[in-house]
């Protein structure tokens, strides 16, 4: 499967993946501890985490409404130096509410999953591509909003250790390549819904008129 544009190698789990998380995760419930708590853990972080990007988002829209109609007044005085500057301004504000609309998207699909396990061979077929997808999140968002890397580095140490555990247990050995090919599908999905949810929500950025050159 080609990769995507949205899914980073950094977003590809390994068998280091599960040899450092485990090793280092701080989250509770403990790593070793029953299974269900931890899940239902890592749901509530998860909840707060798309609690706070929908906030992020609601702040997002709001800006790009007020750069749109400086933009437009700019546009309509024939001030194109403005112009312009507010243009670019506003493309790369819709850069960034691709990214977060992208990631809570695809952490609301993990949500979603985790939601729907029942046993144990659910679980690992869950958590390996989850794993991915969040570390996908954590490597797009991070760069536009950095307060987030260190949550989403929590969540990823707890599925890790739920993902052992339950591998464990249950016996079973975690297939990387059906994992990460998964990780890949959903985020595309969340893309494209976002993408054109982004075209019907957003106004079009206009044609700017062109900057005199200089004599």
């Amino acid at each position: 499967m080609t990769a995507s544009k949205w899914v980073k190698s950094e977003s590809v789990v390994t068998d280091d993946d599960f040899v450092s998380n485990a090793a280092t995760a701080t989250a509770t419930p403990r790593p070793g501890g029953p299974l269900r708590p931890r899940i239902e853990a890592v749901q509530k972080r998860l909840e707060s985490h798309l609690a706070r990007l929908d906030s992020l988002q609601s702040d997002l829209k709001a800006r790009d409404g007020e750069t749109f109609r400086r933009l437009m007044a700019a546009i309509k005085e024939s001030n194109a130096q403005y112009s312009t500057v507010l243009s670019a301004e506003l493309a790369r504000a819709r850069q960034v509410s691709r990214v977060v609309a992208t990631a809570r998207a695809a952490l609301e699909r993990i949500h979603v999953k985790l939601s729907s396990v029942s046993d144990f061979g659910d679980l690992v077929i869950v958590l390996a591509p989850a794993m991915a997808v969040v570390k996908n999140v954590r490597s797009s968002l991070t760069p536009c909003v950095p307060e987030m890397e260190q949550e989403l580095g929590v969540i990823s140490e707890m599925l890790s250790g739920i993902l052992v555990d339950a591998g464990q247990v249950g016996g079973y050995t975690i297939n990387f390549e059906t994992a990460n090919e998964e990780a890949v599908r959903l985020v595309e999905e969340a893309a494209s819904a976002v993408e054109q949810k982004m075209k019907e929500e957003f106004p079009g950025i206009p044609d700017v008129p062109m900057v005199p050159k200089a004599a």
